[in-house]
């Protein structure tokens, strides 16, 4: 558990554009079915992707409030997170925060 915490936080491994539970598996030599009985039994997550996105949204969150990037599109931003297209971020983000980027951005920032 430790080194494939390790690999999504330290070495970013969610921002990988191919990442799968294979390759992610492969990495960490074990098997693909340990690999997701941990990510669901231990880790208590869905599925694979809900884990990976529990980590890009977690990098977006911390884009969308940040000042200095008040800027940079939020394409672009999820983009940078991992995802693969603007859609699927949008509906993860606003399933996890109830509200969609842009309005996340404004209540964030606010006060800037």
């Amino acid at each position: 558990m430790d080194a494939l915490l390790r690999l999504m936080s330290d070495e970013r491994a969610y921002r990988r554009e191919n990442l799968s539970i294979a390759s992610l598996a492969a990495q960490l030599a074990v098997p693909e079915y340990r690999l997701r009985r941990l990510i669901n039994q231990r880790l208590g997550h869905r599925n694979f992707n809900a884990f990976v996105n529990g980590f890009r949204l977690e990098e977006a969150r911390a884009a969308l409030s940040d000042p200095a990037c008040r800027t940079l599109p939020v394409l672009t931003i999820a983009l940078e997170a991992g995802f693969q297209s603007i859609g699927p971020f949008n509906r993860a983000f606003k399933a996890a925060t109830g509200s969609t980027p842009t309005e996340f951005r404004r209540e964030k920032l606010a006060d800037f």
